[in-house]
């Protein structure tokens, strides 16, 4: 009788993978795991409203501490002008508030539940009706339970909790929770609702012109006086709240090397094309330039041409850096136009852009914010030597820690984390250390609520356990017990006063319960540090496939790991047993194509587990995509001798660790 040792996700993985086959309960709760607490009656709900509401009640900024604004008092007193503004003190940055006080930024994103990504689709991208919901909110009850096409589960449950007035009753509840966990900031994504709390107001440009990937024309002739309409309809709203920290625009949207090659394949008339051959024209020549893109005939032959090509890394770097010059000085001066008193931050930068781009817009920025999902700030820290030559501020706009839990998804190999506790620990490390940091002058947590079990969006959507409340409005208390103990600490970690918790050891909180499913029957320690799990873009490029393993480009060394090889794991057959078939779909970037597939991936089989011996593979196309799905099977059948098998996945280009990828292995025996 044949067995089998599957190393695939199993049937809470399948559910995730396919959102259909996702049900929801009455509040929005995944119905295909229990967990304690888990809410099954509104009297529950209202019981802890009760039970809650006495510890917070009289949360508030003690008056002999603080100033209005979370301002520390006895540390000196500034200047106040009524505005927020930095100021270096000590060879440190920190913000002063309109009071003339010290300032160490502790927020919370997305805290109002009206945040759009709290809602989930009530149709497929055909338009027919999603499955999945048993059941809707009483939209007589809640009147912002279902609009816009989406539903949420969030509104209704604050209806069950607080009654016919769960709108203001939820804002005043909230603003009372972020005093009483340490917080004094609601950070970015407010879109306009405010809680009495410092914020960020965020803005994304509505009226301009468009690239691909949301990227805008910035050299078009009308960006300036587009932009500069939405400027000053945005600070006429805003230029006379004191509460208002800064402006930030156009979240992750700064340009990367992949913008720039796949402009040389634009339109002849997009503006940013025709800058882009100007500034090869001016740097190479007419001629050199025109042999950049294959063509003879100069600048008119260059603009006409629509194929993407790969230009020198060099001329990339700088036309970013050019390109975000020029962006940041137009819009730095439509900000000082309208509102001269409050400060600019820009964009939320994240993993991914190009670093010119970063680093240029420091040049014109108040300040530098960056989002990163990475408990070792691997990316952030990378960039910290250049952002001290430029000496501007240092905002973390997001950071996140999440579990695999209750319907909802890993999110990265660095970020997904055992438990409740572990998620405020995590919190702890990544924070203290990065408060040390003079340039840093704080934080915004992302976000307050969990995001929907049935995701934000489709076909592609995020449903993370990002909150610091869960999505039936319970806090977290675990996380939360761990994050307090840094918040009240966090300013005086940034004042060099104390020295930053640090765990020892901070990968024994990583784990993610889908990952586990994915690596089942494989031996303990036998799984590079290396290989990592990838849940992005299953839609579109991986026909659905929700999790699979690669080599994990941010921790793959300079060097590489032993070549770029990295062992996904070892089976071994025990029971006199001996291997039949060996499959596994494995996913394979389209710009590799032509190349050889045994050169990525290697299956190795070993007597007494130490000595391995290549065994042969064949591939079969499975479906042409972004990523082209094959299955992956022993070529030949695996010699008697074999009792152990491992399989490698190997990086023949380091910085394109990622191209390669690999799930649902099956192993006969």
């Amino acid at each position: 009788m044949k067995r089998y040792i599957f190393a695939m996700l199993g049937v809470a993985g399948t559910l995730l993978a396919d959102a259909p086959s996702l049900e929801v309960d009455r509040y929005g709760q995944y119905t295909g795991e229990d967990w304690p607490g888990k809410v099954t009656c509104d009297e529950q709900l209202r019981a802890e409203a009760a039970r809650e509401w006495p510890l917070i009640r009289d949360a508030g900024f003690d008056p002999a501490r603080f100033d209005r604004f979370g301002g520390r008092l006895g540390a000196g007193d500034f200047e106040a002008t009524g505005r927020f503004r930095k100021k270096k003190i000590d060879g440190r940055w920190w913000l002063i508030t309109p009071e003339g006080h010290r300032c160490f930024i502790i927020g919370c994103d997305a805290v109002g539940y009206r945040e759009g990504g709290y809602s989930s689709p009530l149709k497929e991208p055909d338009g027919s009706a999603r499955q999945g919901f048993l059941e809707l909110p009483d939209l007589k009850r809640v009147p912002d339970g279902m609009s816009g096409g989406k539903v949420n589960f969030l509104a209704a449950n604050l209806e069950k909790k607080y009654g016919p007035g769960y709108y203001e009753k939820s804002k005043e509840v909230n603003r009372r929770r972020l005093i009483a966990w340490g917080f004094n900031s609601t950070a970015k994504w407010g879109w306009g609702e405010t809680f009495g709390l410092p914020y960020v107001e965020d803005w994304t440009f509505r009226t301009v012109k468009r690239l691909p990937r949301r990227r805008i024309d910035i050299y078009d002739p009308g960006f300036a006086a587009a932009a500069g309409k939405e400027v000053a309809a945005l600070t006429a709203r805003r230029r006379d709240d004191p509460m208002l920290i800064a402006y930030s625009t156009e979240n992750e949207n700064g340009w990367e090397a992949r913008d720039v090659n796949e402009l040389a394949a634009a339109e002849p008339a997009v503006a940013s094309k025709q800058a882009l051959v100007d500034f090869l024209i001016r740097r190479r020549g007419e001629a050199e330039a025109a042999e950049l893109f294959h063509v003879s005939g100069g600048r008119g032959a260059m603009l006409e041409n629509r194929q993407r090509i790969a230009l020198p890394a060099e001329d990339v770097a700088d036309f970013i850096t050019e390109a975000s010059r020029h962006y940041h000085r137009i819009v730095r001066e439509l900000f000082r136009r309208y509102d001269p008193g409050h400060l600019w931050f820009g964009a939320s930068h994240c993993r991914g852009q190009s670093d010119e781009w970063i680093y240029a817009a420091a040049e014109f920025t108040d300040a530098v914010m960056l989002n990163e999902y990475d408990l070792y700030a691997q990316w952030s820290t990378g960039l910290m030597p250049r952002l001290r030559e430029l000496d501007n501020p240092v905002f973390l706009t997001e950071f996140s820690f999440v579990c695999d839990r209750r319907g909802l998804r890993p999110y990265n190999s660095v970020s997904t984390v055992r438990d409740q506790r572990s998620r405020g620990l995590a919190y702890r490390h990544y924070t203290e250390r990065m408060a040390a940091n003079p340039l840093c002058i704080g934080f915004g947590y992302f976000i307050f609520f969990d995001q929907p079990v049935m995701m934000r969006s489709l076909p592609v959507g995020e449903s993370f356990n990002f909150g610091l409340v869960d999505g039936t409005d319970r806090p977290y208390d675990e996380m939360i017990a761990e994050v307090m103990k840094s918040n009240v600490r966090l300013e005086a970690v940034h004042a060099g006063r104390e020295e930053p918790f640090r765990l020892e050891k901070p990968a024994a909180l990583l784990f993610s319960r889908m990952r586990g499913q994915l690596l089942a029957g494989i031996l303990p320690g036998t799984v590079s540090e290396y290989v990592t799990t990838d849940s992005s873009n299953a839609a579109e490029y991986f026909g659905g496939c929700p999790l699979r393993l690669k080599i994990d480009e941010r921790r793959l060394s300079a060097d590489g790991a032993d070549g770029g090889r990295c062992p996904v794991g070892t089976f071994h057959a025990g029971d006199n047993s001996r291997f039949g078939e060996v499959k596994a779909d494995v996913y394979f970037w389209f710009r590799h194509r032509g190349k050889d597939l045994n050169d990525y991936y290697e299956l190795e089989g070993s007597p007494d587990g130490r000595n391995f011996t290549r065994l042969p593979l064949r591939f079969e196309l499975v479906r042409r995509s972004e990523f082209d799905h094959y299955v992956m099977c022993n070529a030949e059948p695996v010699p008697a001798d074999m009792r152990y098998l491992r399989i490698v996945l190997k990086a023949p280009v380091l910085r394109e660790s990622w191209s390669n990828q690999i799930a649902g292995i099956t192993v006969e025996r």
